[in-house]
């Protein structure tokens, strides 16, 4: 009952804070986006996937032929806030579409809010990422307050990219069931189950009271090739998942790894009184606008009218041992790969691993548990 009213005085709060938004200044500083304009004024094939805003950073993922050494990034951020640039001994210079800056290193920005009290910092910066070859999923961090666990994807260059995968994690910290960072649906362990180091843990998990109020009352363990967009995780939560960030330089031919898949006992939002849960594991090829990159989501990510090609898992059912899997990609009716379409920058991957494969719409057994080791694409020129 304490968690109950504490949720229900949160839920007051807010309400109240809306109703005099009108009459007080905004204390938010957020970047909320990318000016689309800006995006489009530049070369086709500049980017290779959307931009990613998360709390206190902006990635943006060129070509390896950008030049990245006179840009002007316009950004989008809460209303009434005002950007700047932090210079080297710490001016603040507002952010001006006329004045170049050279991103071969990070930059900081800092928006500040409207009332003035409270600013952010954020760091901007341009990468190149390599094409996903192989993810032991080794790597990983923390979020900005070390709630919980995000994996690093070691490149065929050796250096370790933040950027390519994400979980719903961050969703799941607004329930507070996350009591420490290995208490969350999406982890990395290293145990006596091991194959060779760490594996991908995903676990479907209750979301407690504030789950069960908003209509939400489980969360799977997932993890994919995209972005978790958080201030949708309530409001919007399919089109929360942001698919397929990924650049592409050649044909896939399939994906395969390592598996292990226990499910829970009791299915929550089930469709049938005798339905047994069930995991997921594909990777989806799909068309893109150059410059103009639009994701997939949780509610067409296998429907999409640009999808190419999917590879994924046939069957989803109990695999007490470790089990390998092959999966090739099999083209949609009347698609091919277009090697045209590919050297202009047209076709994004995402690749998406879940302990329930209906968590989307919050079926799932609680409990559920989804280990994944060694995963590779396989291209075909390589």
């Amino acid at each position: 009952m304490k968690q109950l009213a504490s949720i229900l005085l949160l839920f007051s709060v807010l309400l109240f804070s809306a109703c005099i938004r009108d009459e007080a200044l905004s204390s938010e500083c957020d970047i909320t986006g990318v000016s689309q304009q800006w995006i489009s004024s530049l070369p086709e094939g500049f980017f290779t996937a959307t931009p990613v805003v998360r709390n206190r950073s902006v990635t943006f993922m060129v070509s390896d032929e950008a030049d990245v050494t006179a840009l002007a990034p316009l950004f989008e951020v809460t209303p009434g806030a005002t950007i700047f640039t932090v210079e080297e001994d710490g001016t603040l210079l507002p952010l001006s579409p006329d004045r170049l800056i050279d991103f071969t290193m990070p930059k900081t920005y800092r928006v500040v809010s409207e009332d003035g009290a409270w600013q952010k910092d954020y760091t901007v910066s341009f990468e190149r990422p390599r094409p996903i070859d192989l993810c032991d999923f080794e790597d990983f961090t923390y979020n900005d307050d070390g709630s919980y666990q995000r994996l690093l994807w070691r490149q065929t260059d050796g250096s370790l990219n933040a950027n390519l995968w994400d979980s719903g994690n961050a969703g799941f910290a607004f329930t507070g069931q996350g009591s420490d960072a290995t208490a969350y649906p999406t982890v990395f362990v290293s145990d006596e189950q091991s194959i060779n180091g760490r594996y991908a843990q995903l676990r479907t998990l209750s979301t407690g009271v504030f789950g069960t109020f908003v209509g939400m009352p489980i969360a799977a363990g997932n993890l994919f090739v995209g972005e978790f967009q958080v201030k949708n995780a309530v409001t919007d939560p399919l089109h929360a998942t942001r698919f397929g960030l990924s650049i592409v330089r050649d044909e896939p031919l399939s994906i395969e790894g390592d598996y292990q898949y226990e499910p829970g006992s009791v299915m929550t939002g089930a469709e049938q009184p005798t339905d047994v849960d069930a995991c997921d594991i594909y990777a989806v090829l799909f068309e893109v606008t150059p410059g103009d990159f639009q994701p997939l989501f949780g509610d067409d990510v296998k429907t999409n009218e640009r999808i190419v090609a999917i590879a994924q898992l046939p069957d989803g059912s109990k695999r007490d041992a470790w089990t390998h899997f092959e999966l090739p990609f099999v083209y949609v009716s009347g698609k091919s790969f277009d090697e045209t379409r590919r050297q202009r920058g047209g076709y994004a991957l995402t690749i998406v691993m879940t302990s329930s494969t209906g968590g989307a719409y919050f079926r799932g057994a609680v409990g559920s548990t989804l280990k994944v080791d060694n995963l590779k694409i396989n291209w075909k020129n390589s």
